[in-house]
């Protein structure tokens, strides 16, 4: 079964806002496996992602989103920096793991990549 594709400039909101769903469903589980070290990483990921939701949500319900689209990818563009702190080696010393695996900073990111995409697509049709 083929799913359709949007036409060129039209923008579907809610594949945006099921797409950061996606992400949650991935992301939330893993932040509470981290370890009482990196709980306020953690807690930094889990509002993150919360705000991004919210956000889609008012991109779906305002009139004057561009300022919103903004907004989002702002917070998209924090999100990626904790990922990426999440799982970096050298912020943890040299006796622990960081939080995330390899795998999973891959796979969070190609969420956060798909994400990317999409609001970069909607933001340029906002603004022509």
């Amino acid at each position: 079964m083929q799913s359709e594709m949007p036409a060129p400039g039209s923008y579907e909101p809610f594949r945006l806002k099921e797409k950061i769903g996606e992400m949650m469903d991935y992301g939330r589980p893993l932040t509470k496996g981290f370890s009482r070290k990196d709980r306020d990483l953690a807690d930094g990921l889990r509002d993150s992602m919360l705000k991004m939701y919210h956000l889609a949500v008012e991109l779906e319900k305002k009139y004057y989103r561009k300022t919103t689209a903004q907004e989002l990818d702002v917070e998209l563009e924090w999100l990626r920096n904790l990922v990426r702190m999440a799982a970096n080696k050298d912020l943890c010393g040299a006796k622990f793991a960081p939080p995330l695996s390899m795998h999973q900073y891959e796979t969070w990111a190609r969420y956060n990549t798909e994400i990317g995409c999409l609001l970069g697509k909607y933001i340029a049709s906002v603004k022509k």
